[in-house]
């Protein structure tokens, strides 16, 4: 009878660097919602929009007098990034895809799994803000830049090089200020609950929230500020500010950019936060 060595032997491998462990977390979570019907029928209306504008650029292609929104930047922030109805499937797909990100591990009581195997709350946390950033940047920044594609082909407006380059930076940078504070939000209710659906329905409320309290409190104190009280008015003046004026292009806010710059931040900072001291007491917990 063969007798084997079963004594302890330290282990002697070396660990993935920090940036491949991070890797590996955002390829994990970002293949996960691609599975999903639901969520694929919903990234397919995002697009869907896109499609529509390029359809209605290619048939006043042959006008002499192109229409308004045709030239200038309009046809990227109030034909698709400020259009209502992209910012309802933003809104959803936030919700469907970013409500689990944490609370499923809490659930399932995988933090001590995450942090037993060298990937400390720093990196679970940057793994999981850089998952939803760049599912929600699929579905913002790359409709946008088809959009700026099929204008540059299609258009008949007569730009520098340097011009078309700033639209493009200020494509990029829309697609940020609507992807990176809504992450952070997302994720601080995902933290909050181990119940995916009441993540989502945290979240939804609150968006839905400040929206229609928006306008309420304008008509009853018959002042502007409350408008800053909308996600999507801050969002949407911030991004309108990224462009250069070409065409008419009247402001959501009667403010220059630092009330939705500080309003924001403060929220994603915030947000990052909470999430950050719910992982610490979780872990203790665990």
């Amino acid at each position: 009878m063969a007798i084997y060595d079963q004594s302890y032997t330290p282990w002697a491998g070396t660990y993935t660097s920090r940036a491949a462990r991070i890797r590996a977390m955002v390829a994990m979570e970002l293949a996960l919602p691609f599975r999903n019907t639901w969520v694929l029928i919903v990234v397919l209306s995002a697009f869907a929009i896109v499609g529509s504008w390029l359809l209605v650029l290619f048939l006043i292609t042959s006008a002499q007098v192109p229409p308004m929104f045709a030239i200038g930047n309009q046809i990227y922030r109030e034909g698709f990034f400020n259009n209502p109805l992209f910012s309802m499937i933003l809104m959803v797909l936030s919700a469907t895809v970013g409500a689990s990100l944490i609370a499923r591990d809490v659930r399932h009581r995988a933090l001590l799994m995450y942090f037993s195997r060298s990937i400390t709350r720093t990196d679970y946390l940057l793994g999981k803000f850089l998952a939803l950033v760049l599912f929600l940047l699929f579905v913002t920044l790359v409709p946008g830049l088809m959009l700026f594609l099929g204008q540059l082909g299609m258009g008949q407006e007569r730009l520098s090089a340097g011009d078309r380059l700033a639209d493009l930076g200020s494509i990029a940078l829309h697609a940020l200020i609507l992807t990176v504070p809504m992450s952070a939000v997302v994720l601080a209710f995902s933290s909050a609950t181990k119940r995916t659906y009441l993540a989502a329905i945290l979240w939804v409320t609150f968006y839905f929230l400040s929206t229609t309290l928006s306008p309420t409190l304008v008509l009853a104190l018959k002042a502007d500020w409350p408008k800053m009280l909308s996600w999507q008015n801050l969002t949407a003046h911030l991004g309108d500010l990224c462009y250069a004026q070409r065409g008419p292009a009247p402001r959501v806010l009667d403010c220059g950019p630092w009330p939705p710059i500080l309003i924001l931040g403060a929220v994603t900072v915030l947000s990052l936060t909470l999430v950050w001291r719910r992982l610490r007491s979780t872990e203790t917990e665990e």
